[in-house]
């Protein structure tokens, strides 16, 4: 499993699940809502910028869950529910 962050929002999410995604200067950006999406391509600098800004990078933004984690994970889940 692969979690992103979407550069406008912030919101984390599995990147199977984003609502849109956009190419830019070789990089794909994923985006929670198609707001989000419509609100970057307008003005990709405008949201670079601040996301950069933050420590992001495309490595940082992207985390794969191994079958180990994952279950830890959903167990610590259940374990509050």
């Amino acid at each position: 499993m692969v979690v992103v962050k979407d550069p406008v929002c912030g919101m984390v999410f599995v990147k199977e699940d984003a609502a849109g995604q956009t190419l830019y200067n070789g990089e794909t950006y994923y985006f929670c809502a198609p707001s989000c999406k419509k609100s970057f391509d307008s003005d990709p600098q405008k949201y670079l910028a601040s996301f950069n800004d933050k420590g992001s990078s495309k490595e940082s933004n992207e985390i794969n869950f191994g079958e180990d984690e994952r279950n830890e994970k959903d167990n610590s889940l259940r374990e509050h529910n």
